[in-house]
């Protein structure tokens, strides 16, 4: 008797840890997704982070340039930089800065919400530059605590709020963590039947309609196909960043020679 009271024991033993095994192999592919999903926010909120640095260090940089959207671009890639250092000497910084600046030109773009065409039509004044010979229509930076405070017809403010710099930056951030990386792509452009076999199937939805999935809600700057997704690896989503700086130059209306302000959003 007692033999066979070990024996139970023994038995109800292995059938507990086979068990736990089998919950084990149903809850461990779930943990893991939900791993890769943290360390890939974790990457998000690394580079949203980075990215806040870096359109403030493109203001700057339009702030004492006259809003020359050349300098401002300069000034984005060099804050954004970090993201793409892989060794911490002259040579890596060197390729993180070129690696950013083809981000930028390739995956980045600039709004200037303010000053507006409005803004400039109502305090833009020409401004002849002896030394240079050359004349600018710019909003005047000078001497402002002592300027009119008359509000503009136009844009409804005055020639001190026109000297405000604010920008909007959008950002292509490739998400790189396996399978959340697409999940995530997904999400955010609410792309609902993926495919006909599945989410992570290789070939799109409606692949003759759209080659993109026919997302619901498209990220126009950095949506990629998802068959070029599929075959590049890169799955970008944009981040957005907004600053507000003060002008220490004049603004200019064509400070990079472009015709009008809509050239330069």
């Amino acid at each position: 008797m007692e033999d066979a009271g070990v024996k139970r024991a023994h038995s109800g033993k292995r059938g507990m840890l086979g068990q736990g095994m089998t919950e084990f192999l149903v809850v461990a592919p779930l943990l893991l997704f939900f791993g890769f999903v943290t360390v890939q926010m974790v990457l998000l909120y690394q580079a949203k982070s980075t990215l806040d640095v870096a359109v403030l260090e493109a203001a700057r940089e339009g702030a004492v340039n006259h809003g020359s959207m050349n300098a401002m671009q300069a000034g984005l890639a060099r804050g954004l930089a970090p993201l793409y250092a892989r060794s911490a000497d002259a040579t890596g910084a060197q390729a993180a800065l070129l690696a950013a600046q083809r981000a930028t030109a390739d995956g980045a773009s600039i709004d200037i919400l303010s000053p507006t065409a409005a803004m400039m039509r109502d305090f833009a004044r020409p401004h002849l530059y002896a030394a240079e010979g050359t004349t600018h229509d710019e909003i005047p930076n000078d001497t402002l605590m002592y300027r009119d405070t008359t509000h503009g017809a136009e844009s409804g403010v005055n020639v001190q709020d026109a000297n405000l710099l604010k920008l909007r930056v959008r950002y292509c951030f490739d998400l790189v963590v396996p399978v959340a990386n697409k999940v995530l792509y997904y999400a955010t452009n609410v792309i609902g039947d993926i495919a006909a076999d599945g989410v992570f199937s290789r070939e799109p939805a409606d692949a003759d309609v759209d080659a993109y999935g026919s997302p619901r809600q498209p990220d126009t700057l950095c949506k990629t196909t998802l068959a070029d997704g599929w075959r590049s690896g890169h799955w970008p989503v944009a981040l957005e960043s907004e600053v507000v700086v003060r002008m220490q130059s004049a603004f200019r209306l064509d400070p990079d020679g472009n015709p009008d302000l809509e050239t330069r959003r």
